[in-house]
């Protein structure tokens, strides 16, 4: 089964936690993974604004997420754009209609968002797209490439050098709100040792 590609919306990348963990999945090949220029100028613009973190330190974060995924950063035309625009019913329909315009050009199947109500299901339809929140895209993900999520799980907790963690903690740190992944945390915590490692 060939893995899905997922565009990542500019309120999934906001978050460093969870933006982390999704890239080292996308790391082991259990997704791939999509983006544009729009979307990360949004992340940017709003971590710049809210959390008032310094501007050096978020284009390097875009730098290495570049340089990780070379082929992940995916221009969508104005023109289509401007067509999905048009079918759109509301302003932030209207807003994030370059979020559907990117799916479409790089042929992803599921935008990965929080604002699920920011997304048409008549215009997603249109297109043959899903929407779908982090913490169910990500248990899809395990049911559908269980192997590939596993070795970015364990990739993932190893990465996590400042604050070691026990399979048990990691579970419990995945349903944090921080990081806002329940469901996974409880399908995870189902595999038993299966984490372990890293």
């Amino acid at each position: 089964m060939p893995v899905p590609v997922a565009v990542l919306d500019a309120c999934v990348l906001f978050q460093g936690r969870l933006t982390n963990l999704l890239l080292h999945l996308a790391e082991a090949k259990a997704f791939e993974p999509i983006w544009s220029d729009d979307i990360h100028a949004e992340w940017m613009r709003n971590l710049h604004s809210r959390m008032t973190i310094p501007m050096d330190k978020i284009e390097y974060r875009r730098s290495e997420m570049e340089r990780a995924f070379p082929a992940a950063n995916v221009p969508a035309p104005s023109t289509l754009i401007a067509t999905i625009q048009g079918v759109s019913k509301t302003a932030a329909q209207r807003k994030d209609a370059h979020v559907v315009a990117t799916a479409v050009i790089a042929r992803a199947a599921v935008i990965v968002t929080h604002n699920i109500r920011d997304f048409s299901p008549e215009v997603l339809s249109h297109y043959e797209l899903a929407k779908a929140r982090p913490d169910a895209f990500c248990v899809g993900l395990l049911a559908g490439h269980p192997a590939q999520v596993l070795a970015g799980i364990r990739m993932h907790r190893a990465n996590l050098r400042r604050t070691p963690m026990s399979p048990a903690q990691y579970i419990d740190y995945l349903a944090e709100d921080r990081l806002g992944m329940p469901r996974l945390a409880v399908a995870l915590a189902s595999l038993g040792r299966a984490i372990e490692g890293g």
